[in-house]
Parts: C-alpha cells; structure tokens; sequence
C-alpha cells in the first residue's frame, strides 16, 4: 500500500481522536473517491484510541441520478447497514431526499424552470446541499464534522478555495445552517492514490472494488480509466445526473451504452431532448416572473410536452420518475398559472 494511503490513515486517527466528541457523517456517492474515504475512515476508526460514539454515512439521491450508479449505490447501501449491524459498528445509513417542492421535475414541470446550465445551475442546491445542510442542522452543526472526498488539482475553483485554509484537511462550511467542519481525508491523493485505498482497504467488505473498476470502465470508453489499481488513469469518468444538461454531452452515459448497458438509451434520448428545447424561444414565456424582460419559465404547452416525454418515458423503462407526491404539487402548481385541475393526469404514466 501506498504511503499515501497510510498518511490519510494516519491522518484520519488522529482527526477522530481529536473530534471523538463530534457527529461523523461521511459523504457517499458511490464513486472511486467517497468508496475511498468510506474505506480510509474504516481503517482509522479500528485503529483510533478513542473514538466517537456514533457516525453517519448518508447518500444524497437526487431522484434523476444515472440509473445505473443508482442502483448499485443502493443495494450497497443495504449491504452496508448489514455489515455494520453484524460488526457492532455504530453506524448509521441515511439516504437523504429533496423535499418535493425541490425536486427535479417539480420545478421543471411545476415551476416551468428551463433545463439547467452553467449560467443558471439550480438543480446541485435544492437536490443535493440543502438536503446535507437540513441533515446537519438536525444534528448541532457546530458538534458536526462532515468527511468528504474532495482532493486538490480536480478544478482551479476548487485549489482556490482550498488555498484559503492553513490546513488543507479542515475546511470550514456554511450554508445557512451554522458553521461546521469539513475533513478531507483524501485531499492531498491523486487518482493512483484513490484507486490504491479502494483496492488496498478491506472494509467495508460488501464494496467490492472490480464491480466499481468496472463501473469506471464501462463509463469511459476505450479508454478506460484504471487498467489496474497501481496503472495511472488515462481518462476521468464521471457520472451525474440522466438529465444534466449543463455540460453539452454525457459522456459517462454515451458509454455506458456504447458498453452494453441499452438500457439506458430511453434516458440518453430524453436528455438530448431536453438539451435541444431549452433555449426555444416558442418553449418560454416572453418575460420573467419578475416582469423583466427575456425568456422566462417554460410554457404550459412546453410543460404539458415534458410531462408526456416522461410518462412514455416511465412506460419505456418501467420505472416510476414522477412519484404521487410529486403530480400532486405539480398539479397545484400549474393551477396556480391558472391551469385547470382537470388537464393534468393524476393517474401516473399511461400504458
């Protein structure tokens, strides 16, 4: 094992003697560099001196992540919360959700906000940090320490916000809730670095490294991203959201599919879709809400037309994508654009 997957270790013991006092949540997604902070915070806790009593680790599922990463994240999950139940370790599983008038499709069909951009990216607060931030706030955020994975050199943005703190491994956070802190156990690791903890690391032994590899391979074309766990990367596999539109192609899903995962086919169309509709001018009311001028929300034709792409969509995929709770807060939505109950379809998608 590499020194720098023993220098985290180390680095992590020591954290979590000095906090042992503290909350624990560590930040999970299922990619390379939370399985590898998951993996390094297991390590550090057998072998801290003193440690604190309880630790969460939570998922933020933002209801339109990539179905596949989705699912293997959940039934990893459960594995997980056996494993820590049978090993007596007190840790706890939380998936975290958007409160519904949050969610995804609520504002794009209820709301009629266009398809995210660069410019204009309201999806990553209302489904992914308000969820975390509302978590934390449950549990005195001042008592709190959150791990994350986040490493150094990923982005110029990121090096700067780093830069500003005299140790690279505690950051402070707010977000409204209070000031918390950040431990970033894997910040000074490469991507060889993060490979060597998730292969080198037995636990938790539910998380199996070849099924991630496979994942990142599957994800990044012909080429892959780890050869071998001690090969450099030739490439950065991603993934997000089926409906990202802001950045111009997904890759990761182009090759998922280009991988065999056909599956996924229905999802890649309608984001294209999407991508193509956003900036119509025939889509969008000529004015804001604010009665500025330029392109506002969506239409309610435009709305009407998202909402029958999902449903074909759910008939496609099998798959439930707009939940009751979701239809109804839409429904009261569009009344309040003044759209007759009777025109919205309660019943969930047609066959």
């Amino acid at each position: 094992m590499r020194d720098a997957v023993l220098h985290a270790i180390d680095m992590c013991v020591k954290a979590l003697e000095q906090r042992a006092d503290a909350h624990w949540v560590i930040a999970f997604s299922g990619g390379k560099d939370s399985s590898a902070v998951l993996k390094i915070f297991l390590s550090a806790y057998r072998r801290a001196r003193v440690r604190p009593r309880a630790a969460t680790l939570i998922y933020c599922d933002t209801g339109v992540e990539n179905p596949i990463l989705d699912a293997y994240v959940k039934t990893l999950l459960m594995r997980m919360r056996a494993e820590f139940e049978s090993a007596e370790l007190p840790i706890g599983v939380r998936i975290l959700k958007a409160p519904v008038q949050d969610r995804f499709f609520v504002r794009l069909i209820g709301r009629g906000y266009p398809p995210p951009t660069n410019s204009f990216r309201w999806c990553t607060t209302g489904l992914r940090i308000r969820p975390v931030s509302q978590f934390i706030r449950g549990h005195r955020p001042e008592d709190t320490v959150l791990a994350l994975g986040l490493r150094r050199s990923e982005s110029r943005q990121r090096d700067r916000s780093l830069q500003r703190s005299a140790d690279l491994y505690w950051q402070k956070q707010r977000e409204g809730v209070g000031e918390y802190d950040l431990f970033l156990p894997i910040v000074e690791m490469d991507v060889p670095e993060v490979w060597d903890a998730v292969f080198g690391l037995s636990e938790p032994r539910c998380l199996k490294p070849q099924a991630l590899e496979d994942l990142y391979r599957d994800a990044s074309g012909e080429c892959p991203v780890i050869k071998a766990p001690e090969a450099p990367p030739c490439a950065s596999g991603r993934f997000g959201c089926w409906t990202c539109t802001v950045v111009r192609k997904d890759r990761s899903g182009a090759e998922l599919i280009r991988s065999g995962h056909h599956e996924l086919i229905p999802y890649f169309k309608f984001r294209q879709w999407l991508t193509e509709i956003r900036n119509d001018p025939s889509r969008r009311w000529p004015r804001r809400r604010s009665g500025q001028e330029g392109m506002g929300p969506l239409t309610i034709e435009a709305r009407r037309e998202v909402l029958e792409r999902i449903e074909e969509l759910e008939f496609a995929t099998s798959s439930e994508i707009l939940d009751a709770d979701e239809r109804g807060l839409i429904a009261s939505l569009w009344r309040i654009d003044d759209i007759p109950r009777l025109s919205f379809p309660l019943n969930g998608p047609r066959a």
